[in-house]
This record gives C-alpha cells, sequence and structure tokens, in this order.
C-alpha cells in the first residue's frame, strides 16, 4: 500500500504504513536504452542526445541514493509512519496533534512541552522554535542550527494560531520521491548570497497535496548532493523569502546542474 493523494482535495490521507509495503522499482537498464536508441537512429537529434544524457543522470542519481543511504525499507516505513501517520481525531495536514490554521498557539506549545523528544521551546510573536533531544526518532535531524522544528503562528478567524509547521528530517530527497512518487509540482528559490560567509545556491521545494519538502543546495550542484541531501518537511505554506527568483515548474528544468543554473551563474 502506497500513500494516496485525494485530487479534488489534494490531501494526503492518514495511512499506516506497514513494514514490507515499500519497494524500491529496478533501476532502468539504461546502457540496453541507449543501445536501441542507437540501433533505431535516435541520436541523430541533439534534443534526444541531451534527453538521453538527463535520463541517465537521474537514473544514476536514484540509484546513488539506495547505495548511500543504507537504509532499509522497515527503517524508512517508521520514518514515514512518524511524519505521515497523525494522531486519531487530527486530519491531515497534521503532525503531533497539531494543524496548520487551526491548532491555538497555547494548544501548540502544551502538546510540544509534552514531547519527550522536544527541547526549548521558544515563542515569539510570530513563531514557535523548539530543538530536537538525542533521543529523538532516528527521522528527525538534530541541525545545529537556529532551530529544528519551526511553527509560524498568525491570527486565524480572531484567534492566535498556526499556519505552517516546519521540520528537520533525514528523508532525503530520493527516499521520499521513491516511496511517495513524482511531486505535484516543484518550487525552485534562488538564494543569492548575502555576506561573505554564505554561498549561492538553490532551494528546491517539492509540494505533495498539503505537505511539502525542501532542501538546500549549494553551488556548484552535483547529482549525488540532490538525490542523498536531507529534507526538511513541511505542513501549511511556510514563508519562504529568498533574496533571488522563484521558478514554478512540474518538473526540473535541463538547466538544474549546469554551472549556468540560475542562483548558480554570474
Amino acid at each position: 500500500m502506497s500513500t494516496q493523494r485525494a485530487t479534488l482535495t489534494q490531501e494526503i490521507p492518514a495511512v499506516v504504513l506497514h513494514p514490507g509495503e515499500l519497494s524500491v522499482a529496478r533501476p532502468l537498464p539504461l546502457p540496453e536504452a541507449v543501445e536501441h536508441a542507437a540501433a533505431a537512429g535516435l541520436f541523430g537529434s541533439m534534443a534526444v542526445k541531451l534527453i538521453v544524457v538527463f535520463v541517465g543522470v537521474f537514473v544514476f542519481g536514484l540509484t546513488v541514493v539506495m547505495g548511500q543511504a543504507r537504509v532499509t525499507t522497515d527503517e524508512l516505513t517508521a520514518s514515514l509512519t512518524e511524519i505521515l501517520n497523525p494522531p486519531l481525531g487530527c486530519s491531515m495536514p497534521c503532525w503531533q496533534g497539531i494543524q496548520p490554521n487551526a491548532t491555538p498557539v497555547d494548544e501548540a506549545v502544551a502538546l510540544l512541552s509534552a514531547m519527550p523528544y522536544v527541547q526549548d521551546v521558544q515563542v515569539s510573536p510570530n513563531m514557535i522554535s523548539w530543538w530536537w533531544t538525542n533521543d529523538r526518532p532516528e527521522v528527525y535531524q538534530q541541525t545545529g542550527r537556529s532551530f529544528d522544528g519551526r511553527m509560524e503562528v498568525a491570527m486565524v478567524n480572531g484567534t492566535l494560531r498556526v499556519t505552517s509547521i516546519v521540520l528537520a528530517t533525514n528523508l532525503q530527497v530520493g527516499q521520499l520521491e521513491l516511496s511517495l512518487g513524482t511531486p505535484d509540482s516543484i518550487t525552485l528559490h534562488t538564494a543569492r548570497a548575502e555576506s561573505a560567509r554564505q554561498g549561492d545556491g538553490i532551494v528546491h521545494v517539492a509540494h505533495y497535496g498539503d505537505m511539502s519538502a525542501f532542501n538546500v543546495l549549494h553551488c556548484p550542484m552535483s547529482v549525488d548532493e540532490f538525490w542523498t541531501s536531507p529534507v526538511f518537511i513541511s505542513f501549511g505554506q511556510p514563508n519562504l523569502s529568498f533574496n533571488g527568483e522563484t521558478h514554478e515548474v512540474t518538473n526540473l528544468p535541463n538547466w538544474f546542474f549546469r554551472d549556468t543554473a540560475p542562483g548558480c551563474g554570474a
């Protein structure tokens, strides 16, 4: 059984993922496909050549994911269940009983403070931040940055409520796509360096209904880095504002790994 998305509501329904239910498709026999295409005379077109190379890069990337991650399907199942299986009575989007645009701030803080693997919950006028403890579930990543988890808050129907949830995880881009399938859409934000200590890069956001997963890629980007980079899981619509351009696409554009990609070029 795989996670399914309703076409009308774009909602990811709550499902229980059982061990052994996630499977990884066998990599495409790329050398055989290239050989067949050459025999058919398809390489006469430069456009087709580029398409074949691009497909080859992505197949290689997915193979790298499973080779380097060394994660079992049971571990991946447990990780996804922790994120995507909310408690009874809390429909998706929901994390640990907290729903964007529904849960009041004081209730969210109480739920966070009661979690054994959450520490240092901090509340400010427009957000709630916290960090994971060392004995957290394996899926959550300690980033060593300004937060491991964050919720934005705003007035909704006269009450201060949580409007978005962002979670630092150890899930990788490739693992998520192999498990949940192709995203509904993709947003690419170019991140321009604002100081000498920062580097240019691209923030890749994969949208799955009301859930999104984003990862930060630094220039120059590589296929390996893309598929194996950890993602932040988000519910609702967090404010991802960057000093650069925004591209809304259905698939990764063919310039994505080029040195001249937006956000990486001069």
